[in-house]
Parts: C-alpha cells; structure tokens; sequence
C-alpha cells in the first residue's frame, strides 16, 4: 500500500505530495498523482503534514484524512 494526505479545503480538494522539492509542488489533484508522489507508510505522511502545518497557517482549517492506495 502506499499512503498520502486528502485535504478537503474551500479551494477543492488536494493530495499532499512526497518529495515535494523534487515534484515542485506540496498538493497535487488527485489526477495528477503518481506513485513517486506517495508515502510508503502512513506515519511518514501525518509527519509531512505536522510539519507543514507549522509553516502554514491558512491550512490549519482544512479537513484532513488518510488514504490508502494499491501500488
């Protein structure tokens, strides 16, 4: 399985990426994911995100949840 972070914000929804300076991005659309893109383990993903979240406010609002994907 491979994990990343759903948000569901007033901008829509996003994925959020692994790797992200080398993918130029921290959220992606879901269309534009790729298994580069995803988390081997769930826990490597809630990290990521704690720790964007103490750089980023304005997502501290958003609704967040795990997703699973089959590789």
């Amino acid at each position: 399985m491979l994990y990343t972070i759903k948000s569901i914000s007033d901008d829509g929804v996003y994925y959020l990426v692994n790797h992200c300076y080398s993918h130029g991005t921290f959220w992606a659309k879901e269309s534009e994911l790729r298994k580069s893109m995803l988390f081997k383990r769930a826990q490597d993903a809630k990290a990521s995100l704690t720790k964007l979240l103490k750089l980023f406010d304005e997502y501290k609002n958003d609704k967040f949840e795990v997703v699973e994907f089959k590789e």
